[in-house]
């Protein structure tokens, strides 16, 4: 490896835990609602630990950094699900249409599901404590709308609209009537919200190193609001450039989130032949998540490429999770 590649990956890393290290000593947390726009999706990035803003080329980067979504060539389709805590799931779908010279379109969508729960009362009389009241359901869904496009033959920019919503059940309540409360009514808990994605996308030229910046959920009420900042290089081309059929790529990530200290994420990813992929992935500051793992294959016929992507992720006390996603190249 040559100075000058030692001097530009030594700077990013050090430039970018400088920035996080401050923050580390202060916790925010309970300042921001709709959680779940916090959920990672695709196999492939949550096997690099999340570590997705400045790779490129899958629809999923809608959902990280949308200018990544630019490299998309013509259709692309991308089906994730993923196993949740306590039970619960939730999947997402990504769909990008590059239309030469226009742009890349960008559509996606994402479902949590809960399942039921009861729903109960204190009740001193019971034999159990509390009265049923019978079961309520809880959902969470948000679509987007996202645009990018090549600025330079290095710069790319790209951006989504999105609707979300949640939905905690009902309740009753009493109502004040004179000077005693005489009467319940029953209300939905719910909320929705219109939020903006930006990012950019600069490839520098050299070793296919790329620097990623995305600003998430920009609204005009308490959701979690994201900045991102990460880098990805080919470490093939520096260290075994005569390996041309092979592909090592590094992914490194911080996150400056709205409601809590930032966060630092490594990722890193080997393909053969473009065709076998091996993952692995690592997480700084954050709760539970630790280390996550994947694997991936392309399968190709004629101008038809479908992609498989699995990831593991270790939850500590929550066990493992399981990830999967679905890719279509047309």
């Amino acid at each position: 490896m040559n100075k000058r590649t030692a001097v530009v990956i030594s700077a990013l890393i050090l430039g970018s835990a400088l920035l996080t290290a401050p923050a580390f000593t202060m916790k925010k947390v309970a300042q921001s609602k709709l959680q779940f726009l916090k959920l990672e999706m695709g196999a492939r990035a949550i096997a690099l630990a999340g570590a997705y803003s400045a790779v490129s080329g899958d629809p999923n980067c809608i959902f990280y950094n949308p200018a990544g979504t630019a490299f998309v060539d013509g259709l692309g389709l991308a089906f994730n699900y993923s196993s949740w805590l306590a039970g619960t799931s939730y999947q997402s779908a990504a769909a990008s249409y590059t239309a030469g010279r226009w742009g890349t379109f960008t559509a996606n969508y994402l479902s949590v599901q809960y399942g039921e729960f009861e729903r109960t009362v204190v009740d001193a009389h019971a034999w159990e404590g509390y009265q049923s009241l019978g079961t309520f359901d809880v959902g969470e869904y948000a679509f987007g709308l996202g645009y990018s496009h090549q600025i330079t033959d290095r710069l790319f920019i790209g951006g989504q609209a999105k609707y979300a919503y949640q939905r905690l059940g009902s309740s009753q309540i009493w109502e004040y009537v004179g000077s005693d409360f005489e009467a319940t009514k029953e209300v939905d808990n719910e909320t929705d919200v219109v939020a903006y994605d930006f990012g950019t996308l600069y490839n520098s030229g050299f070793k296919n190193l790329c620097i990623g910046i995305a600003v998430q959920n920009f609204a005009n009420k308490p959701i979690p609001l994201n900045f991102r900042f990460g880098m990805a290089v080919d470490l093939n081309q520096i260290f075994f450039p005569d390996r041309t059929k092979d592909r090592l790529t590094f992914s490194y990530e911080i996150q400056h989130p709205r409601d809590y200290t930032e966060r630092v994420q490594f990722g890193l990813e080997y393909a053969y032949r473009n065709l076998i992929f091996l993952r692995g992935g690592y997480k700084i500051n954050f709760d539970e998540q630790s280390w996550s793992a994947g694997i991936g294959c392309i399968l190709s016929y004629s101008k038809t490429a479908l992609q498989i992507d699995y990831a593991i992720v270790d939850f500590s006390a929550f066990g493992f999770l399981h990830r999967a996603s679905i890719g279509v190249s047309l």
